[in-house]
């Protein structure tokens, strides 16, 4: 199968823009530094990202990869997984071959690495294919590897994959319809076939082809469909397979899609706020150029490759506000960029296409700049990079490294400043050509800093996690010689606390869920109790195997076990027997905090009586108030005041049957800098048997 890469020569762009140096160096030269210097410039950089930390997709990612390499299924914790977005699991299955979690963190960022860094090849053709020219075409294609989306090589998630393989299909449709042939034709749906098993929000480009054979044919339905009919024929026995299945089988793991509500008013909000988020994104000083170079590319072709470019992109464009601004409307509040990282590498030949046109349109451009301007000068982007508003947008945490250097104030006017600025220079390109010079390396400038933003913030965040979730060897567990462990999931335990001795550690077979503890994911949850007798009881069986206890929130002491080690808030116990919990403390924190309210639980050694006394310490740092706790248990009322600098030894007296319980509380809490309501200060009870 052969596919032309060249442009016609009518169509190619000359460049008295100062561009024309750059279309001396030979393109393959120039095209393989690009990509050569992001792969290692951008793996280097990986190499920071200390752990992962974007759950539960990374460790979803990699349990299926290992499974893969394993045993040969998609497997999460023993449960099959419904996921149809097999391909980068598969591409990195053989990376955890070598059973070491390290060791294939590190190769898939490179994989990341080099997947991204190869999407600057697309946009090259892309952009020589509608005739802006060589020297331009080299622009978009390091453009295309500058952008801050490249911040997702350090993460264990299918963007990587997806960033080569959207550009590659949108470039390979753009030949197919502006030269018909079985070949192309068939390129594009085998690349369509493997993007969407990259990534199912693109299980939607056929509907982008669609718009860009109608584009082509100048609205005729009837062309379209002759022209194509080969595509067509492919697409219809998925489309059937769909309906008779149903989507929510066939979509699995992302079956709740099909639940979204529709919300116009939601919807709208989302879009609009999406669209100004993406201006920032793509540089600013490019886009009203850009939105005139694609609307002449719809309205006025100069060629089908033109048309057909045209109608993709805004094919593009609406699947994916449609897709976003659902998604957004039903509770997340966060900007996708994720979803749309596609699209910013597409602005520069946008731009191309305005600048061969000879910047048509400058009254209507000057009238974007202008309500450009307007929308920086209105919205500011500080209430977008707050809390975890940014968590899906690499600008938006770049944007917050800047706010945090500055002081949010100050970045806020640096950024206003800086897009009133690049307004005045996307007008003046209009009247003056050799301004786009300078507009595109303001773009170049611009998308580095915002890498270098979010690179920035992500070291940090992630040397915090990697410092706070995990021992030196976050292998411990694998390491400790102990096989088949369970992990217990206890109430009020971070969900990333539990995922990160999931993914360094091979040995935990299964989570286990203690009493209302939230569920972390969707694969195989099991719950777990104590019974009367104190013995750990999941699916109607004792537990006997080790046990790896959260006690972030809690203080959980067991019977016929032994305590192998202790490492961040994680109790690792082998047994002697059949385990049994001995003492259970619900609302006393890893740093020894008590909670507003909690309860002690303690279980008879033998037996079902229980009889003798639980002493507890308490006290209060410098800097605190005084402090009432309530005491209520069988025949237990008391109420004990703390007071700051002080130490107070209580012992309540226990005589019942087990289990017995204690329950405390403060009417007036304090809170701590995260968030947590608490009381005093406590160590852990403990029980004195009367025997």
């Amino acid at each position: 199968m052969a596919i032309d890469v060249s442009a016609p020569r009518t169509e190619q762009l000359r460049l008295p823009l100062g561009l024309a140096w750059i279309s001396a160096v030979p393109a393959r030269l120039a095209l393989a530094g690009i990509v050569v210097a992001s792969f290692l410039t951008r793996f280097l950089l990986s190499l920071a990202h200390a752990t992962p930390r974007y759950f539960p997709d990374e460790y979803i990612y990699a349990s299926i990869s290992r499974s893969l390499a394993e045993h040969g299924r998609p497997l999460i914790r023993s449960s099959p997984a419904h996921f149809p977005a097999l391909l980068e699991p598969l591409a990195a299955a053989p990376f955890w071959l070598f059973h070491d979690p390290a060791l294939a963190y590190r190769l898939t960022q490179a994989e990341n690495a080099l997947a991204m860094s190869l999407g600057a090849i697309p946009i090259f053709l892309l952009s020589r294919r509608i005739g802006v020219g060589t020297g331009l075409a080299l622009v978009a294609g390091a453009f295309a590897v500058v952008s801050p989306d490249l911040f997702y090589v350090s993460y264990v998630v299918a963007d990587p994959l997806a960033y080569p393989l959207v550009l590659t299909t949108v470039y390979v449709a753009v030949c197919a319809l502006s030269r018909p042939s079985r070949g192309a034709q068939l390129a594009f749906v085998v690349l369509t076939a493997l993007t969407a098993l990259t990534r199912i929000q693109y299980a939607l480009l056929p509907i982008v082809f669609v718009a860009g054979a109608i584009a082509v044919e100048r609205g005729s339905i009837r062309r379209s469909v002759r022209n194509f009919r080969f595509t067509w024929a492919i697409f219809v026995a998925p489309l059937v397979a769909l309906v008779a299945l149903g989507p929510s089988r066939v979509l699995g793991y992302y079956n709740s899609v099909v639940d979204l509500h529709v919300r116009p008013a939601s919807i709208v909000h989302w879009v609009a706020t999406d669209s100004m988020l993406l201006v920032y994104c793509a540089g600013w000083v490019l886009i009203p150029g850009a939105l005139i170079g694609l609307a002449y590319a719809l309205g006025r072709p100069s060629s089908r490759e033109e048309a057909a470019f045209g109608g993709l992109t805004v094919g593009l464009l609406v699947i994916l506000f449609a897709e976003t601004s659902m998604y957004a409307s039903n509770g997340s509040p966060r900007f996708q960029e994720r979803y749309f990282m596609s699209v910013l590498p597409l602005v520069l030949p946008w731009f191309g296409l305005y600048l061969k046109r000879g910047r048509p349109a400058r009254l209507a451009t000057c009238l974007l700049a202008v309500v450009l301007l307007g929308v920086s000068a209105r919205i500011p982007l500080a209430p977008y990079s707050i809390a975890s508003n940014k968590q899906d947008s690499p600008f938006l945490l770049g944007v917050f490294r800047l706010e945090h250097a500055l002081g949010v104030a100050n970045g806020s006017l640096v950024i206003a400043a800086v897009a009133a600025a690049l307004s005045a220079l996307a007008a003046a390109i209009a009247w003056r050509a050799r301004l786009a010079v300078l507009a595109l390396a303001f773009s170049l400038a611009l998308a580095a800093a915002a890498s270098a933003g979010s690179i920035s913030y992500d070291r940090t965040t992630a040397k915090s996690v990697r410092l706070a979730f995990l021992p030196a060897d976050p292998s411990w567990v694998d390491h400790s010689g102990l096989r088949h462990v369970q992990l217990i999931h206890t109430p009020a335990t971070v969900h990333a606390r539990s995922f990160e001795q999931l993914f360094w550690n091979r040995t935990i077979d299964d989570v286990l869920y203690f009493g209302p503890a939230s569920e972390i994911d969707a694969f195989g949850n099991r719950r777990v109790n104590a019974a009367k007798d104190g013995r750990l009881v999941s699916d109607g069986k004792a537990v006997g195997t080790p046990l790896l206890i959260s006690n972030y929130a809690v203080r959980m002491r067991l019977r016929d076990a032994k305590l192998v080690d202790r490492e961040r808030a994680f109790d690792l116990w082998r047994p002697t027997g059949t385990p049994r919990a001995a003492l259970f403390v619900g609302g006393l924190y890893y740093d020894n905090w008590l909670a507003q309210g909690g309860i002690v639980q303690i279980w008879p050694d033998r037996g079902t009586r229980l009889h003798g006394s639980l002493r507890l310490d308490l006290s209060l740092p410098r800097g605190t108030l005084r402090t009432v706790l309530n005491l209520r248990g069988p025949h237990v009322r008391r109420q004990v005041v703390v007071m700051p600098r002080q130490r107070v030894s209580i012992v309540v007296p226990v005589n019942g049957q087990g289990p017995w319980t204690l329950h405390f509380e403060t009417p007036r809490p304090g809170y701590l800098g995260d968030g947590r309501a608490i009381s005093v200060k406590a160590a852990t009870p403990v029980f004195t048997s009367a025997r």
